[in-house]
């Protein structure tokens, strides 16, 4: 054997596999991580647990050891910006180190059933295990989670070879593809190991009946299938487009203006921002857009009377805009009529109206489930109101908008109450670091890229990210304060119907990827005879040129 692998799964083979676990696990827990971290972290979890928790009396150590190198790695990869999440840096810090002990137990443990369970299976089964088995874990725990996808290892950055199947399976596919890639290196590694021997493996006798042995995948024909599944799923990223429409007015497309009404503390000199200065930044740019989005709990009203109080003057201002207004409500127990409770909402006003388009509260907070409201855009100037809407009474276009509320996008079965798909998203928010904010912007690109819409996303918290995720847009507008325009382009008409994954929900693509461990039992008689390597070599054949003859030199 190679010295090499002898110093890697002999001699040194705990220290080696503990730093390599702690130093993946350090960049795979960042509060953005992208696919490549994750997949390296699994990778030598699976090899380790190959090598080491088939023995009994060792496995409990080993386990325990990777358990406590994943924590810390995950507890100081996201320290920085967890130290402010709770009132109490002290709170904050034993929330975040029970977190990240609990995600690593969980993690250890599917790698270690995987090792148990999958060694009895068959060569496809027994590839395909891991993967379905990681992407219904985090499917679990987003549902579970006080933070729903937050908490699960999950690729926020680095997925857009595979990006094109969140509308139809969600982030559950994200998940089955890291696990899968995760198998492919492990086994080839394993292979690497082995010294390359090419044996079939124990699950199949090489002595079986040529009958038997070609209804079944080999081990490596398996691998190989797997692998070209993964290539072969990355393709229509390479051929699909998905820029932003024109945002000229035309008979197909709808050009809609929005903006995030952010107002810098240096300019109303006062660091708690009041009614009146959300009205007065209101108005600077309420000309220029069509929607207006305030962030996160910018306003605190005391009670009902003193909301709709709030509201109307809004309404007064709003002229040709449609103002979401984000609130923080106390409110009262209608049997006792004592208050006390608070609650944070978005209140969608306008001139058209004398009660509020559409109001939401936050979903976790209050069980209410979102709608949807309509909202109608007449012509713009130089086109004929004919031409813009010829089919539509009176002439104008409707635009199907509803509101979430921050953390709320970290739990994509929120959405599944929609009956139908909304054009808008307006999603106000608000952080308290960069890091995080951050974080929740690339959930929200995500929840756009599943819902198949647009999300106007305004973070109103030191060094928070804003701007419009969806319909092609991927990067953030600005970082930090300051009211901001942008001009997006919506097709005409709008399509209302929902996406796969909207429809189906989450559980279809967790049947699926469980379909592809159980389905060989029901698959004995496909032919699997022509899915092997003696075969592609003779296919490789086919198309190489004949030998040219030598010629006679004598």
């Amino acid at each position: 054997m190679h010295p090499l692998r002898i110093a890697i799964f002999h001699e040194h083979v705990e220290l080696i596999f503990i730093l390599l676990t702690f130093c993946f696990s350090s960049l795979a827990l960042k509060p953005t991580p992208s696919s490549a971290p994750i997949v390296l972290t699994l990778t030598t979890l699976l090899v380790y647990g190959q090598r080491r928790f088939h023995a009994s009396k060792r496995v409990l150590k080993d386990m325990t050891m990777l358990i406590f190198a994943i924590a810390v790695a995950g507890a100081l990869a996201r320290a920085s910006p967890s130290l402010d999440a709770l009132s109490s840096t002290g709170v904050s810090i034993v929330v975040l180190c029970g977190l990240t002990l609990i995600t690593s137990i969980l993690t250890i443990f599917v790698v270690y059933l995987d090792t148990r369970l999958a060694s009895s299976f068959s060569a496809w089964p027994r590839i395909t295990f891991f993967p379905a088995l990681w992407s219904t874990l985090w499917f679990v725990v987003s549902f579970v989670s006080p933070i729903g996808r937050l908490s699960t290892w999950s690729p926020a950055e680095g997925g857009d070879y595979y990006g094109w199947m969140a509308p139809f399976l969600g982030p559950v596919a994200n998940d089955w593809v890291v696990g899968a890639w995760a198998v492919v290196l492990s086994q080839a590694i394993g292979t690497w190991y082995m010294g390359g021997e090419d044996e079939e493996e124990e699950g199949i006798a090489t002595t079986a009946p040529a009958s038997v042995q070609t209804n079944h995948l080999s081990q490596r024909n398996s691998l190989l299938l797997l692998t070209t599944i993964l290539f072969v799923l990355a393709i229509p990223s390479l051929l699909l487009s998905d820029f932003p429409l024109e945002v000229v007015a035309g008979t197909d497309i709808t050009p809609l203006s929005v903006g995030c009404v952010l107002p810098p503390y240096r300019r109303y000199k006062h660091h708690t921002l009041t009614l009146g200065d959300y009205i007065d930044e209101s108005k600077k740019i309420t000309n220029s857009a069509r929607f207006l989005l305030w962030p996160e709990g910018a306003v605190t009203f005391n009670s009902e009377n003193e909301l709709a109080e709030g509201l109307a003057r809004v309404r007064e201002v709003a002229t040709g805009s449609v103002v979401g207004v984000s609130f923080v409500e106390d409110f009262g127990d209608p049997n006792s009529g004592t208050s006390g409770s608070r609650r944070t909402g978005v209140a969608l006003v306008s001139q058209e109206s004398e009660s509020p388009e559409l109001v939401y509260y936050k979903r976790h907070l209050v069980p209410i489930p979102p709608n949807i409201a309509t909202i109608h855009l007449t012509a713009p100037k130089g086109m004929n109101k004919t031409d813009w809407a010829p089919d539509e009474p009176h002439h104008t276009r409707p635009i199907p908008v509803t509101a979430s509320i921050c953390l709320d996008f970290a739990f994509p079965s929120l959405f599944a109450d929609l009956e139908s798909r909304p054009a808008l998203i307006l999603a106000p928010g608000r952080t308290w670091d960069i890091a995080v904010g951050h974080t929740m912007w690339q959930q929200v690109r995500q929840r756009a890229e599943e819902l198949g819409t647009m999300i106007l996303w305004c973070d109103g918290g030191d060094g928070g990210v804003s701007g419009v995720a969806g319909g092609g847009f991927t990067d953030f507008a600005q970082v930090g304060l300051g009211s901001w325009v942008k001009t997006v382009g919506i097709p005409y008409p709008f399509s209302e119907g929902r996406t796969l994954n909207q429809w189906a929900g989450g559980l279809t693509p967790v049947f699926f990827a469980w379909l592809l461990v159980l389905g060989t039992r029901f698959s004995s008689h496909i032919h699997f005879g022509a899915f092997n390597l003696q075969n592609l070599h003779r296919v490789r054949n086919l198309f190489r040129r004949p030998p040219v003859p030598e010629g006679n030199l004598i």
